[in-house]
């Protein structure tokens, strides 16, 4: 039987040695060739990529989706594994302290069958971890969501990198409408934000969302206690690939998420 929890803490760690020694240096950014999902590749990101795919080289039956190198195995194998090796690379290669690693292990091909994910503050070597029906830990802790509800003292971060003038118009009534707004340019890791209480939600109306950035994050915070929906309300269940791209808004809780709804349908 495959321990996840071990090989996901094994990869990461690898992922935060590599980082690590090349933070702050001209060599670590350098760039390197285009990734599978069309962003630019840095040598951080090839060889954190290439460390953590070594994690699971012995593993029987499984389909990867990773960041750089793209889908790796047959596609009806029992297990995928998503893996975005360095989120907010673009913040690495700034010098700004919020990126991460993010591993997402599915029991299928769909979302709706994760079943464990880690992400781990690259700047910090906090962990995030969940298990299916066993809730969420950051560093061995138990993480619950926001319980506020009220939409005007709500801390939400919004991504609109790239945001077209109709997407940044259609937030502008929830911007308005909360205490504060905020995006740090690390999905996954925003999400995790989500999952510890200290930030109400997390939204995407852009359509650009990937599930490399996002698979690690879902499970961490539906397993806190979050809702999580596409833009209109309905079930969140895009297709295992790089060439899927998707909405979506990420809450505490329900009497929150549907305030926010309303604010951006």
């Amino acid at each position: 039987m495959t321990d996840w929890e071990a090989l996901l803490r094994e990869a990461a760690s690898r992922v935060q040695e590599v980082s690590g020694r090349y933070a702050g240096t001209s060599r670590g950014v350098t760039k390197i060739g285009l990734g599978a999902g069309g962003d630019k590749t840095l040598r951080v990101d090839m060889e954190t990529e290439n460390e953590a795919l070594a994690v699971f080289s012995d593993v029987k039956d499984l389909r990867v989706i990773t960041e750089e190198k793209g889908e790796l195995g047959p596609k009806d194998a029992k297990w995928t594994l998503v893996i975005d090796p360095v989120d907010g690379s673009s913040n690495f290669e700034r010098g700004i302290p919020f990126y991460c690693t993010s591993f997402a292990v599915l029991d299928g091909p769909r979302l709706r069958n994760a079943r464990y994910a880690l992400v781990r503050n690259l700047t910090s070597g906090e962990v995030y971890y969940s298990e299916a029906g066993r809730g969420s830990t950051k560093d061995g802790k138990k993480i619950r969501t926001s319980a506020n509800r009220d939409l005007t003292e709500a801390a939400i971060a919004v991504d609109s990198c790239r945001a077209t003038v109709a997407n940044i118009t259609r937030t502008a009534p929830l911007i308005a409408s909360v205490k504060r707004q905020a995006h740090f340019g690390a999905n996954a890791l925003e999400i995790c934000l989500l999952a510890e209480g200290k930030m109400d939600s997390f939204v995407d109306v852009r359509g650009r969302m990937r599930i490399t950035d996002f698979a690690g994050g879902y499970l961490i915070a539906r397993e806190a206690g979050a809702v999580v929906t596409t833009i209109d309300g309905g079930e969140l269940d895009p297709k295992m690939s790089l060439s899927e791209r998707f909405g979506l808004v990420a809450s505490g809780n329900e009497v929150l998420h549907r305030k926010i709804l309303e604010k951006v349908r």
